[in-house]
């Protein structure tokens, strides 16, 4: 419409200069006339058009324009007399005269008038076509909205109608807040286990196991509240991926736990799942509801207590593991405080100040100490060293999460690496080997994968990309030369824990053949993208939104997800395997082979121990750590510290009085299923068969307590690292612990085998070079950008 508006206005113009080049002469119609269109009964109808559109264009004459052309010639008529009776003109007519425009001016204009009526007819079609493209247009926009609407509103409205009705009749007063949030977490459950809706607590949760930062003094604590003892860590994505957490919800390694060897035990919840019927699984007898108050009075007797205590931050305040809190800012902690209203009062704003009194085995009284609160940036990188023999140039970097400064991390550690391989060759020898150890790693941001990765692989080669059906598809490529020169051999140490982001950088390296993956089997498998989505209220929606693809195309997710939504259903999803059947075939940069649907395989196998039922269940009990703190108040940490044989054998002693007291269960793994095979057994009156599992019971805690002697070695690490816990920062605890690593050991070997380590990559000696040369070009030539499609969101692995 704007383009017609403007081709009126211009031939409205046009005409009222034209009659102004014709009527020269005669004041009334001519010069003087034309500027005042306010006086000009002509001027109402060039503003609106519709005079213009009908008398030039269909040559239709009004009365006006009759009169008009009859006084132009008149006026032709008496010019021409008048020139011929006085041949000099007077001064009057030589300015009216040259007042006049040329001929070609007045030609050129009348070209220009014809030329626009002639191309209007095809801008009315033009016009007529872009309005029926246009409505189409929009009618392909907004019946699919419209649609979408349409099939929201009803259940939208019905679950408005639902929580309204309860919130007006329901028997007793109910919280609809609360309501809402079950129906809501039961809708996202139908679906994965990482689809969940976010609270305000668990939204700033999860912003900081993202950002990797809060605002506290860097502790992490555990304790009990009602109904049973939990516990919370500052950052629970990196607390262990067997107890789940945000990345790794318990779902989400129940559902994997099915593709675990099965001789391996798993420590989760489920592996004394209940094997009875669901008619029994509801009941408890006397004895066991005892044994549960017992648990519960002795967790809260305990308190609230330190779990670790963080570099840099509380551990340089002199707080330890075990510490128990007796007061925070001169308020005591009462018996049965949550943790959550513990950890509240710890944290605070940056630079504010809290007094902390707490008690420690072994020291009379309490001690109190003031710690300034400041931005707590949890480390990705809990070590960087060199291990093996310093002439052999192998760094070691434990990485165990993926927030946003994993990449600087990563990248310091390899500079000081470097810099100590160096050192201690006296500039003779640069850094040979870096193990790389991603194990229990359960992942983070996907751009700290790409950060990470870009480390390690050639400039411009592709990382990673990811697609979904509503998800805008992006594509992730290195924007850097890496900083690991290309004769530093590189080992990636991966287990079943390792997963999503870390599996991201795994999955690179071994696709470009720039390293090799060191592990017992495979990583965990998922290969799922979920984007975290701001919501009112300071909550938030973690949803899955794409799958993520290595650098040879393929998907590592191991595990399909189907909807268990709808009535008639119990409301959880569905849970599948991939069959091998399914797995395709994918190649790397140097041709082996791959498949996708089941995580990232080792390249290279090294068997990690496997724990014992017995050691499982000291780990899992807090014996170790009572027993450490009844050690510390005996004895010194000295230099030369080791768990000797007499040492382990009252440790021994201590856990066969804890299990007398009914302080220990040895046999907790196997307890719940016998007892409510038990209980089922009595229920039928099958007394022989209760005495035979009796005896059973007792032949497992006679043959557990054998284990104390078979996996002697094992027992004694566990115990030594309890103890030094209490006195050492984490850093020193992972180095002594990766001196008698089994796969450190391995990842160590190959390292060392020039040859062996070339075979596994598929290398010879003509395509090393190539790839040196290959990657010095491209490093050279490649655009440093990085292919990035699609809106900026926060993705999240």
């Amino acid at each position: 419409m704007k383009g017609s508006n403007s081709l009126i206005l211009l031939t409205a113009a046009i005409t009222v200069d034209a009659y102004v080049v014709v009527s020269p002469t005669t004041p009334s119609v001519g010069v003087r006339a034309a500027p005042s269109l306010n006086r000009n009964p002509l001027r109402s109808q060039l503003k609106s058009g519709h005079y213009l559109y009908h008398g030039i264009t269909q040559h239709h004459r009004s009365p006006f324009q009759l009169q008009y052309q009859i006084q132009c010639k008149q006026m032709t008529s008496s010019k021409t007399q008048l020139a011929a009776k006085n041949d000099e003109p007077d001064e009057e007519t030589e300015a009216e005269k040259g007042s006049s425009i040329p001929n070609k001016i007045v030609t050129l204009w009348k070209l220009l008038i014809t030329k626009l009526m002639s191309i209007f007819p095809a801008l009315r079609v033009a016009l007529a076509s872009f309005t029926v493209g246009a409505i189409f247009g929009l009618t392909l926009i907004f019946v699919p909205v419209l649609n979408s609407v349409d099939k929201l509103s009803e259940p939208v409205t019905l679950f408005e109608t639902i929580l309204s009705d309860l919130d007006r009749g329901y028997v007793d007063n109910v919280d609809t807040k609360k309501l809402f949030e079950t129906g809501v977490s039961a809708m996202l459950k139908s679906l994965d286990p990482y689809t969940e809706f976010e609270g305000r607590q668990e939204a700033q949760d999860m912003n900081e196991s993202i950002s990797g930062k809060y605002g506290g003094i860097g502790l992490v604590i555990s304790g009990s509240t009602i109904p049973k003892p939990v516990a919370l860590v500052d950052n629970p994505e990196n607390s262990g991926a067997k107890e789940g957490s945000k990345l790794l919800p318990k779902e989400a390694l129940k559902d994997n736990a099915q593709l675990l060897d099965d001789d391996t035990i798993a420590l989760d919840d489920d592996d004394d799942e209940d094997l009875v019927g669901n008619q029994f699984k509801k009941e408890s007898t006397s004895k066991k509801r005892k044994d549960e108050l017992k648990a519960y009075e002795k967790a809260v007797a305990k308190g609230v207590r330190v779990v670790t205590a963080f570099e840099g931050y509380a551990f340089d305040y002199g707080m330890r593991p075990g510490d128990k809190l007796v007061a925070i800012d001169g308020k005591n902690i009462e018996p049965g405080i949550s943790v959550e209203d513990v950890r509240n009062r710890l944290r605070g704003d940056p630079g504010s100040d809290v007094d902390i009194t707490f008690e420690r085995e072994g020291v009379e009284g309490q001690t109190t100490v003031t710690i300034s609160r400041t931005v707590v940036q949890i480390k990705d990188v809990k070590l960087a060293t060199m291990v093996g023999s310093p002439k052999d140039g192998i760094g070691y970097i434990q990485l165990s999460g993926f927030t946003s400064d994993a990449g600087r991390e990563v990248r310091n550690a390899i500079v000081a690496l470097q810099q100590a391989a160096e050192d201690a060759t006296n500039g003779n020898q640069s850094l040979q080997g870096l193990i790389l150890d991603l194990r229990g790693n359960p992942g983070g941001l996907l751009t700290s994968a790409v950060d990470v990765s870009s480390l390690f692989v050639p400039k411009g080669s592709e990382i990673v990309s990811a697609k979904g059906r509503g998800f805008p598809g992006v594509t992730y490529k290195s924007r850097v030369d890496p900083i690991l020169d290309p004769n530093t051999k590189l080992a990636v140490l991966i287990n079943d824990s390792t997963a999503s982001a870390a599996e991201i950088v795994s999955g690179a390296v071994q696709d470009l053949d720039v390293g090799i993956i060191v592990g017992s089997g495979r990583t965990f498998g998922k290969g799922l993208v979920q984007n975290v989505e701001e919501l009112p209220f300071n909550t938030a929606l973690k949803f899955t939104v794409a799958k993520y693809y290595t650098p040879s195309g393929r998907c590592i997710q191991a595990t399909n997800y189907s909807s268990g939504a709808g009535l008639g259903s119990d409301g959880n999803y569905k849970a599948s395997k991939v069959a091998e059947k399914d797995k395709n075939v994918f190649y790397t940069t140097n041709g082996r082979e791959v498949k996708d649907g089941g995580g990232v395989l080792a390249d290279y196998k090294v068997k990690a121990p496997k724990a014992s039922a017995l050691e499982v269940t000291l780990l899992r009990s807090s014996v170790i750590p009572d027993f450490a703190a009844e050690w510390s108040k005996k004895h010194e940490l000295t230099n030369n510290f080791a768990v000797d044989d007499s040492l382990y054998r009252e440790f021994q002693a201590f856990v066969m009085q804890q299990a007398k007291n009914d302080d220990l269960q040895l046999d907790a793994l196997y307890s719940r299923p016998i007892n409510d095979l038990k209980r089922a057994l009595e229920r039928s009156e099958y007394k022989g068969s209760t005495k035979e599992l009796e005896q059973l019971q007792a032949s497992i805690k006679q043959d557990m307590s054998k284990d104390f002697d078979k996996y002697k070695s094992d027992i004694k690490e566990d115990l030594a690292i309890g103890i030094l816990s209490r006195y050492l920062p984490e850093s020193m605890l992972i180095n002594r612990s990766i001196q008698t690593d089994q796969q450190v050991l391995g990842a160590l070997k190959i390292l060392g085998n020039q040859n062996q380590f070339n075979k596994l990559l598929a290398r010879s000696k003509e395509s090393i070079v190539e790839d040196k040369t290959a990657m010095l070009a491209e490093s050279k030539g490649i655009d440093s950008t990085a292919e990035k499609q699609g809106a900026k969101i926060t993705m999240q692995f």
